[in-house]
């Protein structure tokens, strides 16, 4: 019985089949002409022969793969690495893995008492490297920012998300070509339109500080994973989404928010002042992409028990049909938004328009600075999280606010 080929040899073969498949073809385009009687057979059973080396090599890889030993498994822990440097010993295995692989993105700014997250993916690992060094990154738990891709509103109404940025960016803008009239013999003119360089965006620091217990902090507790990861998460999600909506006064180094200009649209809610900011985003050719409404909660009930019109043969504003729709687009809710607003400090904030417009950027890693003395006579650990961002309109037009109540 004939020795079974390795895998090595197989891919020999195989290659050889190739090679010679390849001649083939090449001499009959050479002589532009068919394949000889031949050729044909000899093209066929090469095709034969490489669809059982494949399977020959599934095969032995399918029974070298039940030989081997399982792999053991380590868990990536951000607990761990935090009390790693609470105590003063070095992150090692995974945790100093993926710390050493998202400081990259911090371009040389990193600190030795502290960690680095990607926002992006929940560790430095693909599917195929875990298969390959059998780390496992926890998969249940979630990732820092996590609730601002899932649950806030931003995200639900389809705002441009990008992370792990580098440079300052911005969207060009293009006026659109001109075209005229000319006579039948007239020459034609230029119609090239303008492009300008947009609005540009570039990182902002975001700080914010949380205190954790040591002695949770040295508990195998996969709950309190959870919530430390939690509390970090909302630190920087709540305070960017409420960025967005503010109306607070510019302030260099702090992104302005939606309400920095209070709208001229405003007073008690109604069924016109709905329609007018359809209709002024629909004036500046603004009317498509990811159309909603995000207002606060207070306009919500009011729009559910307000008629469209006199006679109320029109409905609510707000129908009782569970869709969550104002006037047939979607409407979100968030306590985001400002309140108080106007004149008599009693109107609610609230926006139209068309949320791919609106853009929401990080810059590198989310740092996790561990300071074990600050909080040392409470036994407690300070992490300090810087990250950097901005957010804003990529278009204003496409854009329309309004305070109601």
């Amino acid at each position: 019985m004939p020795k079974q080929k390795s895998i090595t040899e197989l891919q020999d073969e195989k290659r050889g089949l190739i090679t010679r498949s390849k001649e083939i073809i090449a001499e009959a385009r050479k002589e532009n002409r068919q394949f000889s009687t031949e050729e044909s057979k000899e093209m066929g059973e090469a095709q034969t022969r490489m669809a059982e080396i494949n399977i020959m090599i599934e095969e032995q890889e399918s029974e070298n793969r039940g030989k081997s030993k399982p792999q053991k498994t380590e868990r990536y822990s951000l607990r761990k690495s935090i009390a790693s440097l609470a105590f003063g010993t070095p992150l090692d295995g995974v945790n100093a893995e993926v710390n050493a692989a998202s400081a990259k993105n911090m371009e040389g700014t990193t600190s030795r008492n502290a960690i680095y997250l990607p926002v992006e993916n929940r560790a430095a690992f693909t599917a195929a490297t875990e298969s390959q060094t059998g780390v496992l990154i926890d998969q249940e738990q979630q990732e820092i920012l996590l609730p601002l891709q899932a649950n806030l509103v931003l995200a639900n109404a389809g705002a441009k998300f990008m992370t792990g940025l580098r440079g300052d960016i911005y969207w060009p803008s293009y006026s659109g070509s001109n075209v005229k009239w000319a006579g039948e013999n007239e020459a034609s003119q230029d119609g090239a339109g303008t492009v300008s360089k947009g609005k540009l965006f570039k990182p902002h620091r975001l700080t914010a500080y949380a205190d954790i217990s040591n002695t949770l902090l040295i508990q195998e507790n996969m709950n309190f994973e959870a919530i430390i990861r939690q509390t970090l998460a909302e630190a920087i999600a709540q305070k960017v989404e409420k960025t967005a909506f503010s109306a607070d006064a510019h302030v260099d180094g702090i992104p302005d928010g939606l309400f920095l200009t209070l709208p001229t649209n405003k007073g008690a809610m109604n069924w016109q002042r709905v329609v007018q900011m359809e209709t002024d985003a629909d004036v500046n050719n603004a009317l498509f992409g990811n159309l909603a409404y995000i207002m606060r909660p207070e306009l919500i009930g009011k729009a559910k028990t307000s008629v469209k019109d006199a006679s109320g043969a029109g409905g609510f504003l707000f129908g009782s049909d569970g869709k969550n729709m104002l006037n047939g687009y979607k409407a979100l809710r968030t306590t985001n938004l400002p309140t108080g607003l106007q004149e008599g400090a009693d109107e609610h904030g609230i926006v139209f328009g068309n949320w791919a417009d609106f853009f929401i950027g990080q810059w590198g890693s989310i740092e996790i600075k561990v300071d074990p003395y600050t909080q040392l006579l409470q036994d407690t650990t300070r992490l300090v999280i810087n990250s950097y961002w901005d957010l804003g309109p990529i278009r204003d037009e496409s854009f329309a606010t309004a305070t109601m109540k």
